[in-house]
């Protein structure tokens, strides 16, 4: 019998952990994550040690997932990364340790060292085997460093998951070739694959307007490949081999408890949702006087709440799991709209197809939610 996304998510009593490190070498010209290549690292991690202080109530039930994201947490040195896990360990339970790697920022030595420090899950950032696309993209390595990152990587860890772009400026289809190519070879475990979203103010949107329809032919051509060659597309973006799910992530998707530290961090607890502040200057002030660094926080209320977990349920293949989330009758007539509008609902989950139209199919959803609720 299939798990349910409930089944997979685990203990509901533990917390998910984000750590986000928000340096980089360089800044890829489509980033429009909060990262910085200028900053002092030694101050940002002991204000997260500070931040950290801020949760204990909520650590100490134990951490079941920890995500280091960025930014670029290869590009600092190892051994604060060390640092940081000194101030958790004690809240550790771990079914999952990830960390973020950049070819340009990581070898043998330092993957070694990740491993011995708890590290079981690599998210190596590869979006392109075309040395071309990769340097239109303003990213710091090249083709050759992205496949031996990439060796190191799985030689030493089970458990690697690597991501790529579509619809990079000088993206052709032999670019699509070379990850289908690479795809045959190494066949990794879990692999997310993203259609280029350009952000106002990014470089890159100084450039590309607008995504081609070339763009979304090569991004279909993948989609089917992936499938063909038997990975299953968990969420929109996410695909796997025998089930290597990203286990973090999943708690997001099924708007699980998960504590969001450092710049721009987000987090969520039971109904309460927050964002960090996104400068370095903030962030110092509020910790040093010893207040959350909330750039926005607030408290959902019971009918706001059941939303945002349909609306992240409904990125996954198992749609919306009635162990985790109480429908009252409005939203159970809002879905049985949708059912009978949209062939790719069935009134619990979308389609494969319907994931790339997940988009406007949410879009309607918030429309009816507001006519039903009277927003």
């Amino acid at each position: 019998m299939e798990k349910s996304l409930s089944d997979l998510i685990g203990d509901l009593d533990k917390v998910s952990l984000y750590i986000h490190i928000p340096f980089c070498k360089k800044k890829c010209y489509y980033c429009d994550f909060v990262s910085y290549t200028e900053g002092s690292v030694e101050n940002y991690i002991e204000a997260l040690i500070k931040e950290i202080s801020l949760y204990e109530s909520f650590l100490k039930k134990g951490i079941k997932t920890l995500y280091i994201g960025g930014g670029t947490p290869s590009y600092i040195n190892e051994h604060y990364i060390e640092k940081i896990l000194f101030h958790i360990d004690r809240y550790l339970f771990l079914e999952e340790f990830t960390i973020e790697i950049n070819p340009d920022s990581f070898d043998r030595q330092k993957a070694l060292f990740y491993k011995s420090l708890g590290v079981n899950r690599i998210s190596l950032g590869i979006q392109s085997f075309d040395d071309e696309v990769l340097k239109k993209a303003g990213r710091s390595h090249d083709s050759y460093q992205a496949y031996k990152a990439y060796k190191i990587a799985s030689e030493i860890f089970d458990n690697v998951s690597v991501d790529f772009i579509v619809g990079l400026p000088g993206e052709n289809w032999r670019s699509v070739e070379k990850i289908v190519e690479f795809v045959r070879l190494e066949y990794p475990v879990h692999l997310s694959l993203y259609l280029l979203e350009i952000h106002e103010g990014t470089f890159i949107s100084k450039i590309i307007k607008r995504i081609s329809e070339e763009s979304f032919e090569r991004y279909d051509a993948l989609l089917d490949f992936f499938k063909k060659e038997g990975y299953e597309r968990y969420e929109i973006s996410n695909f796997a081999l025998n089930e290597k799910y990203g286990k973090h992530n999943l708690v997001y998707w099924a708007n699980g408890d998960y504590i969001g530290l450092g710049l721009a961090a987000g987090g969520h607890l039971k109904k309460f949702r927050y964002n960090n502040v996104s400068d370095f200057k903030s962030y110092f002030s509020k910790l040093r006087l010893g207040e959350y660094p909330y750039g926005y926080n607030s408290e959902n209320n019971n009918i706001r709440e059941v939303l945002e977990t349909i609306f992240m349920m409904l990125r996954t293949k198992w749609g919306i799991d009635r162990k985790l989330v109480h429908l009252d009758l409005n939203m159970e007539a809002i879905l049985n709209t949708l059912k009978r509008k949209f062939s790719f609902f069935d009134g619990v989950r979308l389609s494969e197809k319907g994931m790339d139209f997940s988009s406007m199919f949410l879009s309607e959803l918030l429309m009816l939610w507001e006519e039903f609720y009277e927003i």
